[in-house]
């Protein structure tokens, strides 16, 4: 077999996936592309979520779907229903087990596990050379998925959002099935920005996680504490058992533009602008992406990576971030005002990046303006990721 591939995608995640995908439905027309993925093999290691209801092929893939949801304070509790664009859930390994079954069918996609790219990724004779355990690869086109990469510099972003989560099993009916628990702050303080969220499968049933919103990324044993006083008290006590966990973080920042000068090599996914900055949202970010880069790619034009959001989009993320980094006890009464005062039409389609002039006008008019007003006066002219440690000079004043 050829070490040389059209296209070769480093990382066989989310977007890696998506993209080999949606190359797949060219058929014969399809560039020969090369999926390079550190893994032995898939597990059911996440969950993606997503709102629904605009018509994108990425919905078939939800394996659950609620048809309303609840957003709580210590003092209060509203919830409403999204029937129209119901709050969907993606199981990583219905995806996994799709994409695959997809890829395997191709005969110009193929997908290589166990494949750990060693050192930098470097360009000869017009060609890229990927070192692998397995040999050297050879493609004129790159897109880099992979979270992490050194020679493209280090990623900031102002806030992380980080979560451990756990699918549990309750004795009574504690649940309620057609009801996503988004947010819920009731064991939230002044010091950080946590809230538990629940997906519940059933009455019995859920995908419960603690998630915080902060100036670093924690790692799962960050988050058990948290974790445990939030299930105890959501539960009141009730017993549960322990099913599969899964733990994560996600950039809420813009990332920097790609640094790499050469269109021929793009990055990509989670780490490159697939994660919306203000909440998180991924999944259909990145299959957009891959949908729009699968269509350049058979015109036989370079790879694309993420576009940039509107201009009036990104002031509104960049503003909101940072009134929740310097104003983090803020949090649970801006995310309440925001999901009791506009439409959840409006905020799914927000949420989504599908918002009009109007539904940013109507959703910066439910929030308090003085936070927002206050906080603009000290950070214009700062990007996302440019941030003031608290108590500390900006880096590089």
């Amino acid at each position: 077999m050829s070490n040389h591939s059209d296209l070769i995608i480093l990382g066989g995640g989310c977007a890696g996936l998506s993209l080999g995908m949606n190359l797949a439905n060219y058929g014969e027309a399809s560039l020969r592309t090369l999926i390079l993925e550190g893994r032995q093999e898939y597990t059911n290691d996440r969950t993606w979520c997503f709102w629904g209801g605009f018509g994108s092929g990425s919905e078939k893939l939800a394996t659950h779907r609620w048809e309303s949801f609840s957003i709580a304070t210590a003092k209060d509790r509203i919830t409403r229903s999204c029937k129209e664009n119901p709050y969907l859930m993606v199981a990583s390994k219905d995806f996994y087990q799709a994409a695959v079954g997809v890829i395997d069918k191709s005969s110009r996609i193929n997908l290589k596990m166990e494949s750990i790219v060693s050192g930098e990724v470097l360009k000869r004779g017009g060609l890229w050379h990927v070192e692998t355990p397995m040999g050297v690869y050879t493609a004129p086109q790159i897109v880099d998925t992979r979270p992490k990469v050194p020679h493209f510099g280090h990623f900031e972003p102002l806030l992380w959002q980080s979560f451990l989560g756990e699918e549990i099993t309750t004795e009574e009916e504690i649940f309620d099935p057609g009801c996503a628990e988004l947010m819920d702050f009731s064991g939230s303080s002044s010091e950080r920005i946590l809230f538990l969220y629940v997906l519940p499968f059933s009455k019995k049933k859920a995908l419960v996680e603690a998630t915080v919103f902060g100036p670093e990324p924690l790692k799962a044993e960050d988050l058990e504490e948290s974790f445990g006083v939030l299930v105890k008290q959501r539960l009141q006590g009730s017993p549960y058992s322990s099913g599969r966990k899964e733990h994560g973080i996600l950039p809420m920042g813009a990332p920097p533009e790609n640094r790499q000068t050469d269109p021929s090599y793009v990055r990509a996914g989670l780490m490159a602008g697939g994660a919306r900055p203000s909440s998180g949202y991924a999944f259909q970010r990145i299959w957009k992406w891959s949908q729009e880069c699968a269509i350049v790619l058979a015109k036989g034009r370079p790879p694309i990576s993420h576009p940039q959001d509107p201009t009036i989009i990104r002031t509104m993320d960049a503003l909101f971030l940072h009134v929740l980094y310097s104003r983090p006890e803020l949090a649970p009464d801006l995310f309440f005002s925001l999901f009791s005062k506009v439409d959840p039409v409006r905020v799914a389609r927000f949420m989504s990046d599908r918002a009009s002039l109007a539904d940013c006008l109507t959703i910066m008019a439910s929030l308090p303006p003085v936070p927002f007003l206050s906080e603009l006066a000290k950070t214009v002219g700062l990007s996302y990721g440019n941030r003031t440690k608290r108590g500390k000079k900006e880096k590089g004043a």
